[in-house]
């Protein structure tokens, strides 16, 4: 791939819809539309990820907008992962079970505390996936959460040279004071491989043909962002005061 062009497994779904595989017509509804929503928040990422990185040049970060600018790039990055994280589960839930409609649709939270107290009606290849390391999710949903519905804020603060991340809450207190980059870098790389895992498990219940396997990319101006975003995070990775 160039780097203006991003790849996870979920992509292999999506087909315009004047122009469906018939191979996967039945399942386009489901997967084809999930996947569209997963492309559009990690363009919508990339967007958000390359005005934060652009603000970490010398001349740039001492500004006083570097802070304001990022903090409005952070809060949407964190939406825009979020939602992305409910594209997942919703391509998850389609099949999570062998009869239709049995799973919830309405986000990941619900499908995750659903199938940890309905597992034996999971199929197991989805079940493999839901059963796994989630605490990268709650700490995302938290974070969005506080921001989003209880009066927080994603404050930024910089020393010159990087950017940190606080949320204070009214209610609870601190939430988080951490390096903002490298919390963004390992959010966007959990929810790739779990997307990737989630196809994974898609491909041997719906039978994926060979030839779609990463057949599709998003392929934007402002991809290598998020590209760039992962590879100097460590970097950008003093404590946070």
């Amino acid at each position: 791939m160039s780097d203006t062009e991003f790849y996870t497994g979920l992509f292999d779904y999506y087909d315009h819809w004047e122009d469906v595989d018939p191979r996967l017509a039945e399942h386009h509804e489901h997967l084809s539309r999930a996947a569209d929503v997963f492309g559009h928040d990690l363009v919508n990422m990339a967007t958000y990820a390359h005005e934060i990185v652009g603000w970490l040049r010398p001349e740039r970060i001492r500004e006083a907008s570097s802070v304001v600018s990022v903090s409005g790039m952070a809060e949407a990055f964190l939406v825009s992962i979020r939602s992305a994280c409910d594209a997942v589960g919703e391509a998850l839930s389609y099949k999570a079970c062998g009869k239709p409609g049995q799973a919830p649709t309405d986000g990941l939270r619900a499908l995750l505390k659903w199938a940890q107290k309905n597992e034996a009606r999971v199929q197991p290849d989805v079940m493999g996936v839901l059963s796994g390391d989630f605490e990268w999710f709650w700490k995302l949903r938290s974070l969005r959460d506080h921001d989003v519905h209880n009066g927080a804020h994603a404050v930024i603060h910089t020393d010159g040279r990087q950017f940190k991340l606080w949320v204070h809450s009214p209610r609870v207190g601190w939430v988080t004071r951490e390096p903002l980059l490298p919390l963004l870098a390992r959010t966007l790389q959990n929810l790739v491989s779990f997307a990737d895992q989630a196809a994974a498990a898609l491909n041997q219940v719906i039978g994926l043909p060979e030839d779609r396997v990463r057949s599709r990319v998003v392929s934007g101006v402002l991809i290598p962002a998020l590209h760039t975003l992962m590879q100097i995070a460590d970097q950008y990775a003093e404590p946070s005061p």
